[in-house]
């Protein structure tokens, strides 16, 4: 399982009977199951990763409508305009997911990654440090992921210098 799907609060548990519902006009149309939540979760994050970005987009947003309190859905979404270089509009989904869900340690730590690759280190630094402070143990794992991404930047890690760096020695190679 993605870290994604066990950081938003769909994590496996042993409770069958909690199940996501859809709703129109406040009907109930269908229940799933948590587990073919997490699935679906998945599939997205698969699609996503083989740069199938129009697909896990609506995976991600299908998702978004069976539970739309939780931020799993709504972070897959950002990734996937992160994957392709919209940082900004990366930006404005998890901040909109960071007012539905304001102690959201995942979506704290993917929109500081985002204020990095986009060039606002502030941010990006204040962002992380929430993440961090929302889950201050190693079992956080959203929490460990914005700390590694404060030490890189503590290091000097500039996103724009190294995909730079990366470009000339793939020119170089090729």
């Amino acid at each position: 399982m993605s870290p994604s799907a066990q950081n938003g609060g769909l994590q496996r548990d042993d409770s069958p009977s909690l199940k996501a519902t859809a709703q129109q006009g406040g009907e109930f149309m269908i229940q799933v199951p948590r587990d073919d939540i997490i699935i679906m979760l998945e599939a997205g994050y698969i699609t996503l990763a083989m740069r199938k970005f129009k697909e896990a987009r609506a995976i991600f947003e299908g998702v978004c409508e069976l539970v739309p309190q939780h931020d799993v859905p709504q972070v897959g979404v950002a990734n996937v305009l992160f994957a392709q270089g919209k940082f900004l509009e990366t930006v404005r989904i998890l901040k909109q997911t960071i007012k539905e869900n304001p102690t959201s340690a995942y979506a704290y730590s993917h929109l500081g990654e985002a204020y990095l690759f986009y060039n606002k280190r502030d941010d990006a630094l204040k962002a992380l440090k929430k993440a961090s402070d929302l889950e201050p143990t190693k079992e956080g794992r959203s929490g460990e992921f914005a700390r590694s991404l404060i030490e890189l930047i503590n290091l000097g890690y500039d996103p724009a210098q190294y995909r730079k760096a990366y470009k000339t020695f793939v020119e170089e190679k090729g």
